[in-house]
């Protein structure tokens, strides 16, 4: 059942998060959801891209942790490797849900048959006299925080594709058994159009604290060798010979 329940103090009272619940969650993610504020210590750790949705045309953002869909290079032993820990994680198994006695608010959400929640071992949500634990009150102040980031989030890329700041790109990656994979649907800073702006438009991103993040993104790429050897030390019999990035060429047919 998926469904999202509205966490309760008293229904849920002896309910505990596992431990490494986050990490066996990231342990299955090839690519990990960034909101903007993010982006610039994600990639102190892995290469930054963005997608496009197909449905809406939104712009989201990502760090790439494999080049295997359902796996992730940065957790060995069921332990997340990195500092940085993305909101995502920080914040799992609990979610933000619309309340279901006000269509306005959020309340807060829980899968009740999830494997992250046990009633003998782990970090208890709800203390003794049923108040929120101090886990659940980190939680709290992220999710909220969370609303106004997706926000921002939302208004940075809008205003980088209204400026045609993305590019198209695809990874071609040669494995030392022949064998080619083509990852499509990435994107990243546009670095020609970037220095092609008008003093106005560098003024006004820069202005929005806009720079930061395009320029790691940039710079994140070259995170991509981090993915290369790492892989590598995991995968002996199947090594990546070499990763090649080239503009998209269904986007230079646009």
């Amino acid at each position: 059942m998926n469904t999202l329940v509205e966490l309760s103090s008293t229904q849920h009272k002896d309910l505990k998060v596992v431990p490494d619940a986050a990490s066996k969650l990231a342990s299955k993610q090839h690519i990990m959801n960034l909101r903007a504020h993010e982006i610039a210590n994600a990639s102190t750790c892995f290469p930054v891209f963005a997608t496009r949705n197909t449905h809406d045309g939104a712009m989201a953002f990502s760090a790439m942790t494999s080049f295997e869909v359902g796996t992730n290079l940065f957790v060995e032993v069921d332990k997340w490797q990195p500092v940085f820990v993305p909101l995502s994680l920080q914040t799992h198994p609990v979610y933000l849900m619309q309340s279901p006695r006000d269509e306005k608010s959020y309340t807060f959400g829980i899968l009740e048959d999830s494997e992250d929640f046990s009633t003998t071992e782990g970090i208890a949500l709800f203390d003794e006299q049923g108040k929120p634990s101090e886990k659940l009150n980190q939680i709290n102040t992220s999710l909220q925080a969370s609303v106004q980031q997706d926000v921002q989030t939302h208004q940075f890329a809008k205003d980088l594709d209204e400026l045609k700041l993305f590019k198209a790109l695809d990874l071609n990656v040669q494995y030392d058994n022949g064998q080619l994979q083509k990852i499509q649907g990435l994107q990243t800073i546009d670095e020609e159009r970037l220095q092609s702006l008008s003093t106005e438009e560098l003024e006004s991103i820069h202005k929005k604290g806009y720079l930061t993040p395009i320029h790691a993104m940039l710079v994140s790429l070259f995170q991509v060798n981090v993915l290369i050897n790492k892989n590598n030390e995991r995968n002996a019999n199947n090594r990546v010979v070499q990763v090649k990035m080239e503009v998209s060429k269904e986007a230079q047919l646009v």
